[in-house]
């Protein structure tokens, strides 16, 4: 096959699959997305839900915790915040797909990924950044509360047509 065989047929994909994301875009329920996508990575409540307890705790997952690298989490982050409500993750989420579906559609006909990051203008979620900055001090979590959020959506490996799903959507400190 020739080069310009080659990308006529990668362009003929692509094209096939922005046209089969449709033009209009899908309403994301994240209980149902993470339970159905769980396996492909879908994680947005096991990491960002409002249910995760806020504070430090002896055991257990928790968004305080996660600054501290505390299991079970596998290693500290810069910052950790939760949801502030299911409600308001859901609708910020599907408010964010659908202000933005052209391009989300383009980047998944393209790549199979979108990350995309917005300011609600209203919290959206609490939690804490590290105040030690990876070295410019100890570790030390600092509460706040944030109304920015960071959106990864990806298509399904091999799905076809295309499976979108929410990856992760979780209240930032940072965009």
């Amino acid at each position: 096959m020739s080069a310009s065989s080659a990308d006529d047929v990668e362009f003929h994909a692509i094209l096939s699959r922005y046209e089969q994301l449709g033009d209009e875009p899908p309403t994301v329920n994240i209980a149902r997305n993470d339970a159905t996508f769980r396996d492909d990575g879908a994680h947005t409540l096991k990491h960002h839900g409002p249910d995760i307890p806020l504070r430090r705790a002896p055991a257990g997952r928790t968004i305080e915790g996660r600054v501290y690298g505390d299991r079970p989490w596998d290693h500290p982050e810069t910052r950790s915040y939760r949801w502030t409500d299911h409600t308001t993750m859901n609708r910020e989420i599907n408010r964010y797909v659908q202000e933005n579906w052209e391009t989300i559609r383009q980047d998944l006909a393209l790549t199979g990924r979108h990350r995309g990051g917005f300011d609600a203008h209203h919290r959206v979620g609490e939690g804490f950044y590290n105040k030690g900055m990876y070295g410019a001090g100890p570790r030390e979590a600092e509460y706040g509360a944030t109304s920015l959020v960071l959106v990864r959506i990806k298509t399904r490996t091999g799905s076809d047509p295309p499976e979108l799903f929410v990856d992760s959507a979780f209240p930032s400190g940072l965009l």
